[in-house]
Parts: structure tokens; C-alpha cells; sequence
């Protein structure tokens, strides 16, 4: 959510997330939701811990490199 206050959804930043993780930090999640506002991850039945250590840093980088952008609106959209 972008906004707590009036709950706006963050669809281009969810968009961006699901994105980056998977371009710049091999990472497969998908969008849901009715505003495609939901990062969604599916772990196979053998996901390890080095495989969630590895999720959480992809995830963490991401979200510093969406800090990084001063417009959200200038964003493209995934595709889901």
C-alpha cells in the first residue's frame, strides 16, 4: 500500500519489485490481487534456507533500488 491513510494501492511499485528481483537478482515472484498490489512468492518443496537467505537479500536489494526512484509513475507495468 502506498498510503496507509487512504489505503491507495502501490501497483507500479509492486510491479517494480517483481521485476528487479527478476532481472537483476534471478528471483521468480508474481503479481495478485484485485490492484495488482500483492508480491506473491511460490517456493518449490525444496526451498533451503540458503534459498530463503538468498530471496530476503534479492528482496532487500530491490527495495533499495525502488527507493532510488523519485517518480513512481514513470514505472512500466509486468506483465502477470
Amino acid at each position: 500500500m502506498r498510503d496507509r491513510r487512504t489505503l491507495e494501492p502501490a501497483t507500479e511499485e509492486t510491479s517494480f519489485l517483481c521485476t528487479t528481483m527478476k532481472e537483476k537478482y534471478s528471483v521468480l515472484t508474481s503479481i495478485d490481487g484485485p490492484n495488482e498490489n500483492v508480491l506473491v512468492i511460490k517456493p518449490p518443496m525444496s526451498f533451503s534456507k540458503e534459498d530463503v537467505d538468498q530471496l530476503i537479500r534479492a528482496f532487500e536489494l530491490a527495495t533499495v533500488d525502488l527507493a532510488d526512484i523519485s517518480d513512481v509513475s514513470t514505472l512500466s507495468k509486468t506483465p502477470t
